[in-house]
């Protein structure tokens, strides 16, 4: 093995990396048939240490049928950074969705999203709770987008916000995951 080889083979971050790379295609059941592109988004938010900014959450946001990640950096997991992060990363750049699913979380199901969603057209429909299964691919993207980002850190979550885009990059360009 050359020096180079050897170099890239020790690097955690190019292993985290390619780890990510290798998983599996997501399985899709059949309640994403019926849907085309952008019309059924998958969300949640990740937590992460606070940045000087404050921002301490991202909404993460998932298109449904091809697995297309959005991110959107908050100070607060909250129904409003919630509409506001929708509207920046999905309704503007993929159009009106017909549904979105999420959990329970107060942050998801309140006033404000249900009035939200109504005016735009939008289902929004509740994962049954602690069901892996119903919540399954936006968990799955949550994890890689998590991977990349403590790659990316050296192995731990610093300056995540610096490094947030690019990592939503390498997630939606790592090969054929869907």
């Amino acid at each position: 093995m050359d020096a180079i080889s050897q170099v890239i083979h020790q690097c955690e971050t190019c292993t985290a990396i390619k780890q990510a790379k290798q998983l599996k295609p997501l399985w899709y059941g059949g309640q994403w048939l019926k849907y085309k592109y952008g019309e059924a988004w998958q969300i949640n938010y990740i937590t992460l240490p606070q940045t000087r900014q404050g921002k301490g959450y991202v909404l993460t946001m998932v298109e449904a049928t091809t697995g297309w990640l959005e991110t959107y950096p908050v100070p607060h997991a909250t129904a409003w950074n919630t509409v506001l992060g929708l509207e920046k990363q999905v309704l503007w750049r993929h159009g009106t969705p017909e549904g979105i699913e999420s959990d329970n979380g107060t942050h998801f199901q309140n006033n404000l999203i249900d009035t939200w969603a109504k005016e735009h057209g939008i289902e929004w429909v509740y994962h049954i709770p602690y069901h892996a299964p119903a919540s399954g691919k936006i968990e799955r993207y949550n994890g890689l987008l998590k991977t990349t980002l403590r790659a990316m850190g050296g192995g731990t979550f610093k300056h995540w916000d610096t490094h947030l885009a690019k990592a939503t990059w390498l997630v939606n360009t790592r090969g054929s995951a869907n």
